[in-house]
């Protein structure tokens, strides 16, 4: 018998940055914990904290490096206003199918790494936003979402290794941040350039999402969904960022890959080793016919607000985001041996973590024998 798929709408009002942003005693908050009773106490001790407030450092050095992050914000939200309030030419260009290559390829000049294209259905999107984009001027929380595209044009931005080697501080959080900002960036510039050429377009960026990013991307053929819920991809791991424009331009969409990453998860499992929440587990759950790994978001975020950044160790920690030899990575499905033969290389390497000590220039701050404040 055919196994069936059962099939759920994701809601982003159930993601933990927007549960954590609710306010005791509003009718929101209410609602929402009425129906997932079992969030509230631990979403209790997280709310209205700010884990770059426990950035590490003296008082003199988060006055040097805090503006750092808190201008990204605002640079996001100039661009992203430049794509959006961009009219729709009334003068379409119709593109032939073939187009789809160049499109890959202009996305690619605009500063994506990697680039493919998703059909959209009603369940790609959300049902409902969770008030996630107050930094734009938005006060989306409960807003159904109306599906009005139908294809997705996703791509990933590759992070610097140096920096993300040295998570869980703060040179991990810098990268993830700028990676955030090229996304942002790729976006605009792709929307601009679609509703030039006659179509709708919305540019996704972490300031405002339509739909989860990483079963999109994994629709697209960027990669496969590991352990840690993240895309992985055979070139970076997941040392990328997934951005996303949704247009009404359709052309052929790609197709999942598979290259045998579930198998390798199974004799890996670094991420979850290494995680310091323990947030991490090798049990399966499937979504809407894609496997992902059940995992504790709220220990995740704890740990974020102990140390003051994003943490990124399950980044770091991941074989395929320090390099692997891509022609045997292409031959590893259904090899278990040549699987184990690249995980106990990987290990020879770098061992359970590549973590590199020593700070890098930009945050190696000198402040004098007794500081500044």
């Amino acid at each position: 018998m055919e196994k069936r798929c059962l099939m759920r709408t994701y809601d982003e009002r159930e993601v933990l940055f927007s549960r954590v942003a609710l306010k005791k005693g509003t009718k929101e908050y209410d609602a929402f914990y009425k129906k997932h009773p079992h969030l509230r106490t631990v979403d209790d001790e997280l709310r209205g904290k700010n884990f770059r407030d426990a950035l590490k450092g003296s008082s003199y050095y988060k006055r040097v490096y805090l503006p750092l992050l808190k201008q990204n914000k605002e640079y996001i939200k100039r661009v992203f206003f430049a794509g959006y309030d961009q009219a729709v030419s009334e003068d379409r260009v119709d593109l032939d199918p073939s187009f789809k290559e160049q499109l890959k390829e202009i996305t690619k000049y605009f500063g994506a790494t990697d680039v493919g294209f998703a059909k959209l259905t009603d369940y790609e999107y959300y049902s409902h936003l969770g008030g996630l984009s107050d930094e734009l001027g938005f006060d989306t929380y409960g807003e159904k979402v109306v599906p009005r595209y139908k294809m997705a044009i996703v791509y990933t931005v590759e992070m610097d290794k140096e920096m993300i080697n040295r998570a869980p501080h703060i040179e991990e959080l810098l990268e993830t941040e700028r990676a955030y900002v090229k996304v942002a960036e790729i976006a605009s510039k792709l929307t601009m350039y679609l509703k030039s050429l006659g179509y709708k377009a919305f540019g996704n960026n972490s300031e405002y999402y339509l739909g989860p990013m990483v079963p999109i991307a994994y629709d697209a053929g960027l990669g496969e969904i590991g352990m840690g819920n993240h895309l992985v991809t055979k070139e970076y791991g997941d040392r990328v960022r997934i951005g996303a424009v949704f247009t009404s331009l359709e052309l052929p969409v790609d197709e999942p890959v598979d290259f045998g990453l579930q198998e390798f998860c199974k004799i890996c499992a670094l991420c979850m080793i290494n995680c310091p929440s323990h947030s991490i587990t090798h049990k399966t759950r499937e979504v809407n016919g894609r496997t992902f790994y059940k995992f504790d978001d709220q220990t995740c975020y704890g740990m974020w607000l102990k140390g003051g950044t994003d943490c990124g160790t399950c980044m770091q920690s991941c074989p395929f985001s320090q390099g692997m030899d891509l022609e045997r990575v292409n031959q590893m499905k259904g090899n278990p041996p040549l699987m184990q033969e690249l995980f106990d290389e990987h290990m020879d390497k770098y061992g359970r973590r590549n973590y590199l000590k020593g700070k890098l220039p930009i945050v190696d701050l000198k402040e004098g024998k007794n500081g500044r404040n």
